[in-house]
């Protein structure tokens, strides 16, 4: 069904991680740099640092250390801890879909096609669920497009 919207399920522990932050992580676990990171997700790097800091006062260790300064500018890599908590984020998110998938086989099956929809920025159950992508997109920015951007990129 070309013209069905891709249903799928997200993970989120309010306020300590979620889907965003833990693609900052993976970030700056890949590119070594909190700004580099920041840059890859479209992010300015105060906020990023503002995320990452938030997380690292909810656990019992920092999940992210920094190198500050130098010829290069400092780097950034994930503790023991950081690299825990992402595994188990991921882990989470495995089971979850796996766990809901005929659920949402099932919604997917109730959907109207998008031919008989009207016309919306954003599914309707992207939309009712107060998905932080479809407000993006109600304000013009690209988050679809980052989100497919961060998936094409392996993050």
């Amino acid at each position: 069904m070309a013209d069905q919207p891709e249903l799928s399920v997200q993970v989120r522990v309010l306020p300590l991680i979620g889907p965003g932050k833990m693609a900052l992580l993976e970030g700056v676990d890949r590119q070594g740099s909190i700004a580099a990171a920041a840059r890859m997700m479209g992010m300015a790097y105060p906020n990023a640092w503002k995320l990452l800091e938030s997380m690292n006062g909810y656990f019992r260790e920092p999940l992210v250390t920094r190198v500050i300064g130098g010829r290069r500018g400092g780097s950034a890599s994930l503790t023991p801890t950081g690299r825990a908590v992402l595994d188990i984020f991921r882990s989470m998110e495995t089971k979850a879909k796996i766990m809901f998938a005929s659920d949402v086989d099932a919604l997917n099956l109730l959907l109207a096609p998008a031919s008989a929809r009207q016309q919306a920025d954003c599914d309707p159950i992207e939309e009712g669920m107060g998905s932080e992508d479809c407000s993006e997109k109600k304000q013009g920015g690209g988050g679809r497009r980052r989100l497919a951007q961060r998936a094409v990129s392996g993050e």
